[in-house]
């Protein structure tokens, strides 16, 4: 799904050519006039400078947006400063990048740094969550919250070990606290949302979900719950609201699950049929969904 990338460090081609070059006198060569020249001295690294704010910002943003071979590019430029900014920002790579392992070794670096432990604890607790360890990612999670308690990332994470561990309290808390901080975070709401759809609290979960969708209607979990949270309270028509052509396919089928979800099962197996029409490839989707739905009804399975 994601490979692991290695950081590019710089590498200093000057100092390698110079080696080089002077690898290549011998003694014996020198002419008189040459030797009583003065010896040239060796060449000397310059120090990288700290990376500047601006410089930090953009790494930000390109980490932000997705744009990891920009942020890749700048951090590999700025590496050799030893700047414990930069040092952070390469384990945020590793962790957009899915190199998990790599990740939590960068973050758990930084956990004693005075100013930066809050969100190296923060990134670490982050990463433990994408790695199925629920229990570590608490500790690391409320560690960085008693730190500084305005990470936003820190406290919507901290809401989704809540509702893998069903601790609905810890879960409303951690949600609330940072919709406080960000109210018009749609990935929060999201995941508020889904949080209550674990619960079965549909009608909840459609206001998170529409609001979120409201926000940014490229989020694709949203899009995809929303049509989940209407079509479980019975209202199917209202869950294809916003379906086009081209997605028309797959939101049978969503809809259609949450119908055989609620044992609506012929709604359930008109959708899945419709779905399988519509696309003009095997819809293996439909077709799955719809052999489950023939064995609630005790009909024979068909053949793909």
């Amino acid at each position: 799904m994601i490979f692991k990338e290695r950081l590019r460090y710089p590498v200093r081609l000057t100092i390698l050519a110079a080696s080089a070059i002077l690898s290549c006198i011998t003694p014996g060569a020198a002419t008189p006039a040459l030797a009583a020249k003065k010896p040239v001295p060796a060449l000397v690294a310059l120090p990288v400078a700290p990376p500047t704010p601006e410089t930090l910002a953009m790494i930000d943003a390109a980490l932000r947006e997705g744009r990891l071979d920009a942020a890749r590019e700048a951090i590999g430029r700025s590496w050799a400063s030893g700047s414990t900014e930069v040092q952070l920002r390469g384990a945020e790579l590793a962790l957009a990048s899915g190199s998990l392992a790599e990740a939590a070794d960068g973050f758990g670096q930084l956990i004693d740094d005075p100013l930066l432990g809050a969100r190296a604890a923060q990134g670490l607790g982050v990463t433990q969550l994408r790695q199925g360890k629920t229990s570590d990612a608490v500790k690391s999670l409320d560690a960085a919250l008693a730190r500084d308690p305005t990470l936003v990332r820190a406290w919507n994470a901290r809401g989704v070990a809540a509702d893998r561990l069903q601790d609905w309290p810890a879960s409303d808390n951690a949600y609330d606290k940072a919709l406080a901080l960000a109210p018009d975070a749609a990935d929060i709401l999201s995941n508020r949302g889904y949080s209550q759809m674990l619960r079965q609290h549909f009608s909840a979960a459609e206001t998170d979900f529409a609001r979120a969708v409201m926000l940014d209607p490229k989020l694709p979990a949203a899009r995809t719950n929303l049509r989940i949270a209407r079509a479980m309270q019975g209202r199917y028509e209202e869950a294809f609201q916003g379906a086009t052509k081209l997605t028309l396919a797959d939101d049978l089928n969503t809809v259609g699950y949450a119908a055989m979800a609620r044992g609506d099962l012929a709604v359930a197996e008109a959708y899945f049929n419709r779905a399988m029409s519509l696309n003009p490839n095997f819809d293996r989707a439909a077709w799955a969904n719809l052999q489950y739905l023939k064995s609630l009804q005790g009909k024979p399975a068909g053949d793909p």
